[in-house]
């Protein structure tokens, strides 16, 4: 009755990680198991996955690779800043949880479209961005940004998935203003949703080294913001550029 072997017949699977991240501590996180000493930044719990790939400062998808860790415990401090992929990672879940919780929409297509995240993009690239079909994120050049995979800038990206897949909005004039407002207010709802203890009414204050971030959702138009508070306000823009 002694079982002297076993083999998997399952040889992927989620499995429960600890990720110390680089802006929102310590959190859990769901990675992939390929063996018991090899994990990766993938999952099947959610919708169709959730999956953080490694650019390497390159800017072609196909040649994004897999972040990895022997034990399951990302502590991944390194001179390429690996560390700031499972903010990216949780940052996803989050946001697929938000939107799944409170709002009853199965990921961003509300079909449980797959959440790709690409970290490392270029080099010293001071900007994050949805493409239409992928989350992708620069590293900052270090005095502008550090690493734009915060929390709100996760939410940010995805929710301007969300207004591809619902209103559309095209990317220019009031409504490429408006596509950018709507995913500034998920994004704040997601930190604030996602990190009860740890959040602010400022826009990407983690990624910039002077803590001011670079919208205030408080007060829009306070001094060194470029925001109106009202509708044809003052700092109002008018032109193509949302």
């Amino acid at each position: 009755g002694e079982i002297i072997a076993s083999n998997d017949l399952i040889l992927h699977g989620d499995s429960k990680g600890t990720a110390v991240t680089k802006y929102s501590g310590t959190q859990k996180i769901i990675t992939d198991s390929t063996s018991t000493t090899n994990f990766r930044l993938r999952e099947m719990g959610r919708g169709t996955g959730i999956e953080t790939y490694n650019l390497k400062k390159g800017t072609t998808y196909a040649s994004g690779v897999d972040f990895t860790d022997a034990d399951n415990t990302w502590n991944n401090v390194n001179a390429n800043k690996d560390e700031v992929a499972t903010d990216a990672h949780w940052g996803a879940e989050m946001t697929y949880d938000y939107f799944n919780g409170e709002h009853g929409r199965n990921s961003f297509d509300n079909n449980g479209a797959k959440i790709l995240s690409y970290i490392h993009y270029s080099s010293n690239y001071n900007n994050a961005f949805w493409n239409g079909s992928v989350m992708t994120y620069g590293d900052g050049d270090g005095t502008t940004f550090t690493p734009l995979t915060a929390l709100d800038v996760c939410g940010h990206e995805i929710a301007h998935a969300v207004t591809t897949n619902t209103a559309n909005l095209v990317y220019s004039y009031e409504s490429g203003a408006l596509n950018e407002s709507f995913s500034d207010v998920f994004g704040q709802s997601i930190e604030i949703w996602a990190r009860p203890t740890q959040w602010n009414w400022k826009i990407g204050e983690d990624i910039t080294p002077s803590g001011k971030g670079i919208r205030n959702m408080a007060d829009p138009s306070a001094t060194g913001y470029s925001q109106p508070k009202f509708y044809k306000g003052n700092k109002w823009y008018t032109g193509a550029g949302d």
